[in-house]
Formats: structure tokens, C-alpha cells, sequence
């Protein structure tokens, strides 16, 4: 455990300030809005399955309450 805090260290020393404020701008500019994408996903996710839910039920309900009622 100890050689790794050894070894990430070592790697940070590498880098000015400067570059490690940008990595971490960058890295918060691009992943800013990941909470809102996977949020949207999801809720289009759900509609899909609503509507093919419904589908299902028009296509393929009726036969099954055929064979239910023979």
C-alpha cells in the first residue's frame, strides 16, 4: 500500500500545478453532464417499455383471452 502512494506521488511530481488544474477542468467539463444523460437514458428507456408493453397487450392479449375463454 505504502509502494503505491509511493509511486502516485512520484507521478504527480511530474506535473506543474498548472497542468493538474487543467486535467481536472477538463475532466469536470466533460463529465458534467453524465447525471443528466443517464438520467434522460433511463426515462427513454421507460417509455420504450411502455410502448412496447401496449404493443404486446394489443397484438397479443386478445389471443391469450381467446384461449382463456375456450
Amino acid at each position: 500500500m505504502i509502494e503505491f502512494f509511493n509511486e502516485f506521488s512520484s507521478f504527480f511530481r511530474e506535473f506543474n500545478l498548472q497542468t493538474i488544474l487543467s486535467m481536472i477542468a477538463v475532466m469536470w467539463y466533460f463529465t458534467r453532464d453524465i447525471k443528466n444523460s443517464i438520467d434522460s437514458l433511463d426515462k427513454d428507456v421507460r417509455e420504450m417499455n411502455t410502448r412496447m408493453s401496449r404493443l404486446e397487450g394489443t397484438v397479443y392479449g386478445k389471443d391469450v383471452y381467446n384461449q382463456i375463454g375456450k
